[in-house]
């Protein structure tokens, strides 16, 4: 991609947080298969391997690096679709602006027409998440101090086992090993054939897992999979599993999602990661459309857009859960608030070491937990393989 130039405001006073350009830097593809070092019990129990460079987003990675004066803030990886949104209608309206008012961002110049839908969201989100980063590197000022202050140091983590086959012989040795390892949590997907094969089959299934547990809290994903019937049926053996919610086991906020939350059967019912636009969040929250909500950084508008909405489910009742694709925003949004408001946050247990591949120092999670960040950034500086940026935009 070619350089280009955009005009700038006159600079009346040096700041470190206004921009000065914009670049994309193409990373290493996601790697192939399980992380290295994965438990045994695990490893056994995958029933299907991390997408990798199967999946274009995965393939084709880049790092937005938002130019400051001398120092800069990072937001990876993007896939090559929300990184064209951002060099063609976002990049030349950023130029100019400080990062450290991130209420003034919306109010930039767009020069494209993209302006809702998921992809646009995670380019908006993937901008104020690099300012929030460019802030507090040049204030030397953790993300989260910024956000309000640190509520806490270090935060729960509950474990998605998404990948891991719940009608595997293993899968209830990897249940013990999570919830001997501290985990606040676990939660198992509803495959399709487990869906298919109907609640006998699904009992028969997740019963010994939910006995391996024991005291860890047990969760189940749906993946948006379930016809209305089938997840009908489902409620009373979800019920009798004492499921701490049910995540997506229709598409959120349609009429068949409506029915089942009116049918109730004590299982609360999960979602939010995939309420990417304002209105949207707004029905599912003040509509009762969901008992637990699910906000992710990456997909939502950013971390001052995720505050807002944590705060407003604290309002109505609601726990939130970050959904665990952007874990270093997640974690400086939890560090922010208090374990009511944000009980715990998703560690993807065959994903996200593969995930944190890309940066110089990588999140680990000790015994169930996870170290809010306490130093400035919001996370380490991405792996740079190519020694020049595919694209630039900056001020002449």
């Amino acid at each position: 991609m070619p350089t280009r130039t955009v005009p700038a405001p006159a600079r009346t006073a040096a700041s470190l947080t206004v921009i000065r350009g914009v670049r994309a830097w193409q990373l290493s593809p996601q790697p192939a298969g399980l992380p290295y070092g994965l438990p045994e019990s695990l490893a056994a129990a995958a029933s299907e391997l991390p997408a990798g460079p199967a999946w274009a987003e995965h393939r084709t990675r880049f790092a937005i690096e938002l130019v400051g004066d001398g120092i800069s803030g990072w937001q990876a990886p993007v896939g090559e679709t929300v990184a064209q949104i951002i060099v063609d209608d976002l990049a030349a309206g950023l130029i100019g602006h400080d990062a450290a008012a991130p209420r003034r961002l919306a109010y930039r110049k767009k020069t494209g027409r993209h302006r809702s839908g998921a992809h646009a969201r995670q380019a908006a989100s993937a901008v104020e998440l690099a300012c929030w980063d460019l802030a507090s590197r040049a204030t030397r000022v953790s993300v989260t101090a910024l956000l309000g202050g640190t509520v806490r140091h270090t935060v729960p983590a509950y474990a998605s086992a998404l990948g891991l086959d719940p009608a595997h012989p293993a899968a209830p040795e990897a249940a013990a090993w999570i919830t001997k390892s501290g985990f606040w949590g676990q939660k198992w997907p509803l495959t399709k054939q487990l869906i298919h094969a109907g609640p006998g089959a699904v009992a028969k299934a997740l019963t010994p897992i939910r006995q391996a547990a024991g005291e860890c809290r047990f969760m189940v994903d749906g993946l948006g999979r379930c016809r209305l019937d089938e997840a009908m049926r489902l409620l009373p053996v979800l019920a009798d599993l004492q499921v701490a919610f049910a995540e997506e086991l229709l598409p959120p906020g349609s009429w068949s999602w409506h029915r089942l939350r009116a049918a109730g059967a004590g299982v609360p019912l999960a979602a939010g990661e995939h309420a990417v636009d304002e209105a949207e969040q707004v029905r599912l929250l003040a509509g009762g459309g969901v008992d637990v909500w699910q906000v992710d950084p990456g997909w939502s508008g950013g971390l001052a857009r995720s505050l807002h909405t944590t705060e407003l489910a604290a309002d109505l009742g609601m726990a939130t859960f970050p959904h665990g694709d952007r874990l270093p925003a997640a974690l400086a949004l939890a560090g922010a608030c208090c374990r009511d408001k944000i009980p715990a946050v998703e560690w993807h247990l065959t994903l996200e070491p593969l995930r944190q591949q890309i940066f110089s120092g990588s999140v680990r999670v000790e015994g169930g937990r996870l170290a809010v960040r306490s130093v400035p950034g919001l996370t380490e500086v991405p792996r740079l393989p190519e020694k020049t940026p595919v694209l630039e935009v900056t001020a002449p």
